[in-house]
């Protein structure tokens, strides 16, 4: 009898973006980090104990002394909510024989019934405690709550380790991006693995961690998370198209090395726009939603980015956000502003195609102005927004500096259907989305 273990890391997006500070950032994400290193480093070399995976939080590994599982459960999780104060901890276990393959579906229920169980911080507090006013959580030394300071001693370490000096992420207007990207597919792949899945864990993370590797070449970011097939990355708003394009390259070619995955794997890409100074946790949370969005719109059968600069004050829904912010309704009919998910490779509209569209809307000439009128009149009077459009496109061409020839080809690519005279299609248009990436970025690269 052997016994498959799962452990699931709770609370970790929460527990690093708490604050904006960057330095309490970084050092939550190396606390985080160090939780799969020292896990490994404990029983790598243990020949009773295979570790399947270790990344990003999630771990699940195959016990074959039932001891040695029950001292590692008392002990385990005590010790992660202790080295991080806020996170907590889900554990299960599934007693097997065969292929542990097929009973990982049966532990996933088990840790699902765990994290629905109520567990208690240990930095709660009660009302005789002085509180951080930053976080709210008791002080327990020049205004730092437990987690704040495990935070900047992680940061100090790690600082010290890499002579980082943490530049500033946002440009000139003052945006950031919050990328958050995961993997397509993995829950029907595991059971038709052909290789050891422990070994697959490996080269999937390794790929992971490559293809973020070379995405990452001279763009301004912030590694939060990178592991498995997950990553969440914080960088400047003109880098975010860009990265998130290369990585979703990379990450399928990287993939298509892996044994058994010729065609490699795809994965789908959230990317929250905010003011550098808007509270972190909600442009993750949101990044994470356009995430699910990607997913949900592509049946998680291509690689594929959503993206949303956030305006509001905080996060709520994405259809609330669609219904408040993405939804024009006039005396004709009712337009959607969220014309995406945009692809890498398919017949559906492409991240490149979008990109070659933004930067013909940034050449001398070019009506951008006039458009966001025109999407304004649309809120107002179908009829007025035809005739507006029709005004625009007489100004365009008589002024001879922007070339819309050009900016059809672009829009011609994105969908056959769309041009300079027709910007609405299947009750969608793209020019909310070019507007967007025009107002968080600085014409520099996307």
């Amino acid at each position: 009898m052997k016994y498959l273990y799962g452990a699931s890391v709770q609370g970790i997006q929460d527990f690093i973006f708490k604050t904006n500070k960057l330095k309490e950032i970084v050092g939550a994400s190396e606390i985080v980090k160090s939780i799969d290193e020292n896990f490994k480093n404990k029983f790598e070399k243990n020949p009773k104990v295979t570790i399947l995976q270790s990344a990003a939080g999630n771990i699940k590994v195959v016990f074959e002394d039932k001891d040695e599982l029950q001292k590692h459960i008392l002990e385990f999780e005590k010790s992660i909510m202790q080295k991080a104060y806020g996170i907590t901890m889900s554990q299960a276990v599934v007693e097997f024989e065969g292929d542990e393959k097929l009973y990982l579906n049966q532990l996933a229920t088990k840790l699902k019934i765990q994290r629905n169980k109520p567990s208690i911080p240990l930095d709660s507090s009660i009302n005789i405690m002085k509180l951080n006013s930053t976080t709210a959580k008791p002080m327990v030394e020049q205004n730092q709550d437990m987690a704040t300071k495990q935070k900047l001693e992680a940061y100090e370490k790690f600082a010290n380790k890499t002579n980082d000096n943490l530049s500033r992420l946002s440009n000139s207007k003052n945006k950031i991006a919050v990328i958050h990207i995961d993997g397509n597919g993995l829950g029907e792949l595991i059971p038709k693995l052909t290789i050891p899945l422990s070994e697959f864990s490996q080269k999937l993370d390794n790929a992971t961690k490559t293809a973020f590797k070379t995405a990452s070449k001279d763009k301004n970011l912030r590694k939060i998370i990178v592991g498995g097939d997950d990553v969440t990355i914080v960088c400047n708003a003109n880098d975010a198209l860009s990265f998130t394009k290369e990585f979703l390259e990379n990450f399928e070619n990287e993939t298509k090395k892996i044994e058994g995955l010729k065609s490699g794997l795809s994965a789908c890409a959230g990317i929250a726009y905010c003011n550098k100074k808007y509270p972190f946790h909600y442009a993750v949370s949101l990044a994470e939603i356009l995430c699910g969005v990607a997913k949900d719109r592509s049946n998680r059968k291509n690689s594929c980015l959503m993206f949303h600069n956030i305006q509001s004050s905080n996060v709520q829904s994405w259809d609330k956000i669609v219904e408040d912010e993405l939804t024009i309704k006039n005396d004709k009919q009712t337009i959607r502003c969220d014309f995406g998910p945009y692809y890498l490779h398919s017949n559906q509209p492409t991240i490149l195609d979008f990109l070659n569209s933004v930067e013909a809307y940034k050449c001398d000439g070019s009506p951008i102005s006039r458009l966001r009128n025109w999407l304004s009149q649309l809120y107002k009077s179908d009829e007025n927004a035809k005739k507006l459009l029709d005004r625009i496109n007489t100004i365009t061409s008589q002024s001879g500096k922007w070339n819309s020839c050009i900016m059809d080809r672009n829009l011609k690519n994105i969908d056959q259907d769309l041009s300079s005279q027709n910007l609405i299609i299947n009750n969608k248009t793209p020019i909310y989305d070019i507007l967007q990436i025009l107002s968080v970025t600085t014409g520099e690269r996307l």
